[in-house]
């Protein structure tokens, strides 16, 4: 393994970059943290992920704007909570440019460096008076130490911040640090949904090579996660690359430190991955769903969503009852040519169907398996070498 953990790390952790959450007002009724700030002290390499909902929030189209000329210059992220910057037409557009010139202008840097994130109410404005008063103090608070303010400040419907921090072991005595921050509960879906992730690292790496690994990591973790089937207008995921550590950059892909970079990438999004699915289920269940023997890997994903989406097989597990046809039901129902004489299907490690056919096992068991507060669901269709697994839950409430 290439990376180990930083346990008392926090996103301005990799060398050279500067953070800080303040409250200014911008969640209605609370005192809480609200507008956070990540700052890096060189320019940044830039790579990111956006939703795929055609009614993208204001923020969205702005970041995709200023990517699209401005990939190796970034120099800083704001981030507010409260108020989603969505549904609200050219008016949103204004504040959103409005507050990046602002922060960009606090900070000295040029004003197409500063990236926007925002989640919270979708069709409120901005408050913008408490805007422009929080991004001055917030640049005035950054601190190197600071991060875990900003992992708060990005919070909404969340109970606990998600972050990770890992030092990355290359070659020749190298270690570079890979930091990252999420935000998500409900709303959760494939193709990322309601969540926003930032990740800030000191590695010295090719642009393009930057994106190319972030949409590896992204399609292994979060575009695995699927909560409650809606997609939000505000998702994005974001990495920043300062080079601080100095050493030579990495600009081939055959190259033994971008593995290592890639392992430790997968490893931290999956990890925030997982933080954000233990959050939205509270004292619900998770849910695990694999997917094996498919032809491929996207019809394997096709079954797995289809299972982990499924009303019936949530239901089964909320009340812990061991209604294993809901999962027959979720397979047939996928939308894949398969074959059901080829079936094979598990709950945990017992085995339910074999070969199209259900075989004996114990009763006491898979009442067991379905009250516990993990489930792991495995379906084998026999048909080739494609597997795909996907995360749900269920949560209190959501079936009365």
């Amino acid at each position: 393994m290439s990376y180990t953990n930083f346990d008392d790390g926090h996103i301005s952790s990799p060398f050279g970059y500067r953070a800080t959450g303040v409250s200014c007002g911008l969640k209605e009724s609370t005192r809480s943290r609200d507008l956070g700030l990540i700052y890096s002290e060189q320019p940044c390499k830039a790579a990111a992920m956006f939703t795929t909902s055609t009614t993208k929030a204001a923020p969205v189209f702005f970041d995709q704007a200023i990517l699209a000329r401005n990939r190796e210059g970034i120099r800083a992220v704001l981030i507010n909570a409260g108020q989603a910057n969505a549904g609200t037409g050219q008016p949103g557009m204004k504040d959103a440019v409005e507050s990046a010139k602002l922060a960009a202008d606090e900070l000295e840097v040029p004003r197409d460096s500063v990236l926007l994130m925002s989640s919270g109410i979708i069709g409120v404005p901005i408050p913008m008076d408490k805007m422009r008063e929080g991004i001055i103090r917030a640049v005035s608070e950054l601190d190197s130490g600071a991060g875990r303010r900003a992992a708060l400040a990005m919070l909404t419907t969340d109970t606990r911040p998600k972050e990770r921090v890992y030092k990355v072991h290359l070659r020749e005595g190298r270690t570079i640090t890979l930091a990252g921050m999420a935000k998500g509960t409900r709303m959760v879906h494939p193709q990322l949904a309601t969540l926003l992730a930032v990740v800030t690292t000191d590695l010295p790496i090719d642009v393009r090579l930057l994106q190319r690994s972030l949409q590896q990591s992204v399609s292994n973790s979060f575009n695995r996660l699927t909560i409650d089937g809606d997609t939000s207008p505000n998702d994005t995921v974001l990495i920043l690359a300062n080079g601080a550590e100095n050493g030579p950059p990495i600009v081939e892909a055959s190259a033994w430190e971008y593995s290592a970079w890639q392992e430790a990438l997968d490893a931290l999004l999956a990890d925030l991955s997982q933080q954000i699915v233990r959050d939205a289920a509270g004292s619900g269940k998770i849910i695990q769903v694999t997917v094996r023997g498919a032809q491929n890997e996207l019809i394997a994903r096709q079954v797995a969503l289809a299972v982990a989406r499924s009303t019936a097989v949530r239901r089964a597990c909320n009340a812990g009852q061991p209604d294993w046809g809901t999962l027959l039901a979720a397979v047939g129902a996928s939308g894949v040519d398969l074959h059901p004489e080829l079936l094979d299907l598990y709950v945990g490690d017992l085995l339910l169907m074999l070969e199209g056919v259900p075989v004996s096992f114990d009763r006491n068991l898979i009442v067991q398996l379905f009250s516990s507060p993990e489930i792991d669901f495995t379906i084998d269709l026999h048909l080739g070498p494609g597997s795909a697994t996907m995360w749900t839950c269920t949560w209190h409430g959501e079936f009365g």
